[in-house]
């Protein structure tokens, strides 16, 4: 039988490798979708791509909560590194669940303005970076280090969302929201 810290290792490890390669997609769909590259047959690549794995970081992403909630000692929230790696991992969640239904919803239309490029590119790009700061407190959980130690972030101090990072994630999903619902709303009929 397999521990739950082996197996949050494992699944921790398929986040963040499906959420790497989706934020690294997400940033190619912006400069693609932008004209900052002018590589049109990529286009469609890399929208699949970011998404699929998106996708696949938000299946397995339970996976790496709740075998992390059970192989912690104590009662599994007792350190503030944990209780911010459970906010970070739910809002990344958060966002990766609105970028995605956004895509699925939408199709390829989420790319057709400037605008909706650029607020489904960079939720998308939340997403992953709030799972790789979750990455980053696991690695100072349990090995004191992470490769984000020279940014000195404040780990130990439980971020209960200032007003200004709740007030941001607050408009963003509201403007993804309206942006999704105006897209898919069908034409009046009233001449």
């Amino acid at each position: 039988m397999t521990s739950s810290e082996t197996f949050h290792v494992v699944s921790t490890e398929l986040v963040v490798g499906s959420f790497s390669v989706s934020g690294l997609s997400f940033v190619f769909c912006l400069f693609l979708h932008l004209g900052w590259l002018k590589k049109d047959d990529w286009k469609p690549l890399f929208d699949h791509v970011a998404h699929f794995t998106l996708a696949f970081g938000l299946i397995a992403t339970p996976f790496a909560i709740l075998s992390g909630l059970s192989s912690a000692p104590g009662d599994g929230l007792g350190s503030p590194l944990l209780v911010n790696k459970m906010l970070l991992s739910m809002t990344g969640m958060g966002f990766a669940i609105g970028v995605f239904v956004s895509r699925f919803r939408l199709g390829k239309k989420v790319w057709q303005t400037g605008k909706s490029t650029v607020v489904h590119g960079i939720a998308g790009i939340a997403a992953c970076e709030s799972m790789l700061l979750t990455a980053s407190i696991g690695g100072t959980f349990t090995r004191g280090e992470s490769l984000l130690d020279a940014f000195q972030l404040p780990y130990d101090d439980v971020l209960l969302f200032p007003l200004a990072i709740s007030g941001t994630a607050l408009i963003l999903g509201v403007g993804m929201l309206v942006l999704g619902w105006l897209r898919t709303s069908p034409p009046s009929s009233v001449h």
